[in-house]
């Protein structure tokens, strides 16, 4: 079993965009807004950050899916697996309440935390 919180979106996602060989231009939309719907999604702080957002993301690659799967968009088929499993891990990252990619906090060099040997 893979544990869902080491998955990186982002990376995953920017592959996709370069390999998935899209035919559909609605698919290909559909890709590029989900890229951009999680890029402005780890940008924000974990406090700052609404889970729906998963959803959203899972929901654009669902719509790439079904074109797929209807014949309305072809996909690069080493490409096919990696989004469905993508998709699949959005939403159970949901289901779990599970923070990816969480930003990490800057720590000030002049702060009581930093360590000054």
């Amino acid at each position: 079993m893979r544990n869902i919180a080491n998955i990186k979106p982002s990376a995953v996602l920017a592959s996709l965009i370069q390999s998935a060989k899209l035919t559909n231009a609605v698919s290909r939309k559909a890709l590029r807004d989900a890229n951009v719907k999680w890029t402005a999604h780890i940008a924000k702080p974990r406090c700052n950050r609404d889970q729906q957002t998963l959803i959203d993301v899972a929901d654009q690659l669902r719509l790439v899916i079904v074109q797929v799967s209807q014949r309305r968009c072809r996909i690069n088929p080493p490409q096919w697996p990696v989004m469905i499993q993508l998709e699949a891990d959005l939403r159970a990252a949901y289901v779990a309440n599970i923070n990816l990619e969480p930003l990490l906090d800057a720590v000030a060099a002049n702060t009581d935390h930093s360590e000054v040997a």
